[in-house]
């Protein structure tokens, strides 16, 4: 039987006494047999309101378990996908994060620490060898540049 269900019940069966007490008191009975029954009352009152402070706590213990779940799984989530990759300094000196897989591609370090993963794009494929971050518009030299020949006017 799970806390919430033991809590109910044990609730339920202190109310019931308390209304046992309540008829016996109300009963013909000496003077005695009074202050004893509401001494009982009392207590089982106090009892009772115990049990409702720890079916409260329960809950939010219960709801602060399911937070911390959440978290711890998408903690986990981020890890797997952060696994695939590795910082690296690239041909153009700039460090980010590489793909270890396939296809090869190449990661916003500055987004990447938030955990966010942004795939460089290529400005200009033929000659800048800068590449893009989409998220936080940084730029990194990810290739040596390649030089444009002298121009031959014809």
């Amino acid at each position: 039987m799970d806390v919430p269900a033991i809590v109910t019940v044990a609730s339920q069966s202190l109310g019931a006494a308390r209304d046992i007490l309540t008829t016996l008191f109300e009963a013909k009975v000496d003077e005695q047999a009074k202050l004893k029954i509401q001494k009982a009352q009392r207590m089982l009152g106090e009892v009772q309101d115990a049990l409702f402070q720890l079916r409260e706590q329960n809950s939010k213990l219960q709801q602060e378990r399911e937070n911390l779940r959440a978290k711890l799984a998408e903690a986990e989530t981020w890890q797997t996908k952060a696994d695939k990759y590795e910082l690296a300094q690239t041909p153009g000196d700039s460090v980010v994060y590489k793909y270890k897989e396939q296809p090869e591609h190449f990661a916003c370090p500055s987004c990447f620490n938030k955990r966010e993963i942004q795939i460089l794009q290529d400005g200009n494929k033929e000659y800048s060898g800068t590449y893009h971050c989409p998220g936080c518009k940084m730029s990194y030299q990810v290739k040596i540049p390649k030089r444009l020949g002298p121009l031959r006017v014809q």
